[in-house]
């Protein structure tokens, strides 16, 4: 996953572009979002949370894989994006039983494009077999989410979209 992400000129995150990265993700939403550290604390559970691009950081892309409780815990509303339990992340080494997309969100025209083109392309190539959730925190990101394929989703978090999975258990076996 890493060396695809670079080619989009996406690396995964350190302390400090973590920090820079959810700084410049609340600039742009207009709100906050979890703490540089809670992400750094669910990069080290899952292994893949935290990618940012630039120097500066003018990208960034913040994934959360999670194992079946956690799942059901987004299509129930139980889950908590900021600080999840856990137990609803799909640690390093585990199934993944859906991915929860934090955060993607670019500064510039060549950054959200990068977001954007790198985003489907790993929703497709790592993903594909599990159900995609999001919320659209602005109305670039509902358009951009819409244009993925995401659909309103009942019953959990306000706002939450889904893209359920893109093959059958058959396709991905």
């Amino acid at each position: 996953m890493a060396t695809r992400a670079a080619e989009f000129g996406f690396r995964r995150a350190g302390f400090a572009d973590v920090a820079a990265g959810v700084a410049l993700a609340e600039e742009l939403m207009g709100s906050k979002i979890a703490t540089a550290e809670d992400v750094m604390r669910m990069d080290v559970v899952t292994g893949m949370t935290a990618w940012v691009r630039g120097n500066p950081v003018d990208g960034v892309f913040l994934t959360l894989p999670l194992s079946a409780s956690g799942e059901q815990a987004v299509r129930n509303g139980t889950y908590v994006p900021a600080h999840p339990d856990p137990a609803h992340l799909a640690w390093q080494g585990k199934d993944v039983a859906g991915v929860y997309i934090g955060v993607y969100a670019g500064a510039t025209k060549e950054a959200r494009r990068a977001v954007m083109t790198a985003a489907a392309l790993m929703r497709m190539e790592f993903f594909a077999p599990v159900p995609a959730f999001a919320r659209g925190a602005t109305e670039d990101g509902k358009r951009s989410m819409a244009s993925l394929g995401f659909q309103p989703l009942e019953g959990g978090l306000p706002d939450l979209c889904v893209q359920e999975p893109a093959v059958s258990g058959s396709e991905a076996a």
